[in-house]
This record gives C-alpha cells, structure tokens and sequence, in this order.
C-alpha cells in the first residue's frame, strides 16, 4: 500500500509543479515536459512492477527448491530406517533360529521331548519350562516314566532237552533311569523281568520261572532291544526280547497311553530241572503291550 502511495505521488508531483511552472512558460514547452514526465513516470512504475514480480518468483522458486531438497531428505532417512529395520529383523530371526537348535540338539542328548517355540517367545518359553520343571520335580508322581509291559510268546525252536515247545509270559517292568548313549538317538533304560514257561523236558515237566535285571535299547522310538540276565528254571540264564515298536503311532500318534511291541523272543538257561545238566534254549515270536504312567 505504502509502494502504491509513493508510486502515485511520484506521478501527481511532476505533473504539479508542471502545471505550476506552466503558467509562467510557454504552453507548448509544458506540454511536451508534461508528456516527458508522464512517460517517466509510467517507465518507473513499469520497472518497479517488474521488479516486485522477480522478487516473488524468485522467492517462490528458493522455497520450491528448499521443498524438494527436504523431500528428498526425509526419503533417505525413511528408506536408511527400513533398511535398518529389515536387518535387525534378520539378525533377531537368525538368533532365534539359531537358539531354537541349540535347545532342539540338546533336548535330543538328553532324551527329552520339545516341543516347537513360536518366533520371539523362546526366552519366555525358557523361563516358564526351567519353572514348570522345578514345579515337576517336587509334585511329580513316583511311577511317571515307568512302563508296565505284559510279554507273551509262543516257541518255535528250542535245545535238546526240550521236548516240545514252551508256551508262557513275562512281566516287565521299564524304568525311565537310564541314558542317551553318544549323540545318537539310542537310548538305554534299566528293566526288569518276572515270568513263567511250561514245557516239558525228559519226559518231564517244567515250570520254568524266570526274573532278572536287564536293559533296554530303544533307536528313535521304533527298533527296540532288551535283555535280561537272572535266574531261569533251576540255574543263571538270560532273555532277550528284539522287534519293533508301535510307540509312535499310538503313543505320540494317537495320544494313547499303552505301545505295543513285536518281535522275537529267547531264553537260554544253564538248568532247566534242579540237579541235572540238562542246559537248553528257546525262542518263539513274542507280543507285548505297555502301559506307560
């Protein structure tokens, strides 16, 4: 408003004191200084106009300039921050695959199951196994991780002596006391073995009764091993009981608490009867079902 002002009293002032000096001098003359004056007048004006638009567009273009500068700044800083971002994600999943295995290879040394861990949980899931365990330990029950197994089997060779095929069952009972052997998934656990066969041997009648102490050999829960040494009939003998195991079909399969195992059975005994050398073996096709508490 205040460039306007001056602007129009630089036009009107020329004009007045023309018109004043005009009276005093030629008419011609003051017209033609009065046409000079205008013409200045609307020159300067003209300049001023153009100056004050250079002004603005130059202004205008400095914060255009500032604008798109800034722009591409905060798309750097966003794209460093993704970048950054996607790489902790990665070192953050690495860890936890990486501690994942750790306890995967672990467990596996030591027999135990383990179960999968949700993504960044497994520090959680540490701590609360590390407390369940120890709450475990004090109200766990005395029988958890025996197994209650009825064996019965049926002859089909047997020694010498033996003059037909002995027919009996055996109760074993497997302890969870025992170990991983290496680094392999080959366990071996304490069992113990109670039974009774009949057949007859020299014309005469045997009730065999058996029971011993042995171990059990059991190859990722599906090719089992067990033998037992004690007393057989009247003197020492051993049984050993080899097959295959159901365990992951009805046990971890079907959630069922009873396995059932197929193989083959035998027994050596040093005596069969009581004051005779009358050392002989067996074997048959043995079926047993455990009831794991």
């Amino acid at each position: 408003m205040v460039r306007n002002i001056v602007l129009n009293f630089s036009i009107i002032l020329p004009i007045v004191l023309t018109s004043v000096n005009a009276q005093d001098a030629d008419p011609i003359e003051a017209a033609r200084q009065a046409k000079l004056a205008a013409e200045k007048a609307a020159a300067d004006a003209e300049a001023a106009t153009g100056a004050a638009i250079e002004a603005a567009a130059a202004k205008a273009a400095a914060a255009a300039r500032e604008k798109v500068i800034a722009d591409r700044e905060a798309e750097k800083a966003r794209a460093l921050a993704e970048k950054e971002a996607a790489e902790n994600a990665e070192m953050d999943a690495a860890a936890e695959a990486a501690a994942l295995e750790a306890r995967r290879k672990l467990a596996a040394e030591l027999g135990l199951e383990m179960e999968e861990v949700p993504d960044s949980t497994i520090d959680t899931e540490l701590a609360l196994q590390d407390t369940n365990s120890n709450e475990e330990i004090v109200s766990s029950n005395f029988f958890d991780g025996f197994n209650l197994g009825f064996t019965g089997s049926t002859g089909f060779i047997n020694g010498a002596f033996i003059t037909n095929l002995p027919v009996g069952g055996s109760l074993v009972i497997t302890t969870p006391y025992g170990f991983n052997i290496g680094k392999s998934a080959l366990k071996l656990n304490l069992s113990l073995v109670l039974g009774t066969y009949n057949a007859e041997g020299n014309n005469e009648k045997i009730n065999a009764l058996l029971y011993g102490v042995g171990g059990n050999l059991t190859l990722i829960d599906f090719i089992f091993s067990e033998s037992q040494f004690g007393i057989i009939g009247a003197g020492l003998g051993a049984r050993s009981f080899t097959g295959v195991s159901l365990e992951r079909i009805l046990n971890k399969g079907l959630n069922l608490p009873v396995n059932v195992l197929v193989g083959a059975e035998g027994f050596l005994t040093l005596e069969a009867v009581e004051n005779q050398e009358n050392a002989s073996y067996w074997g048959g096709l043995g079926v047993r079902i455990d009831y794991q508490f």
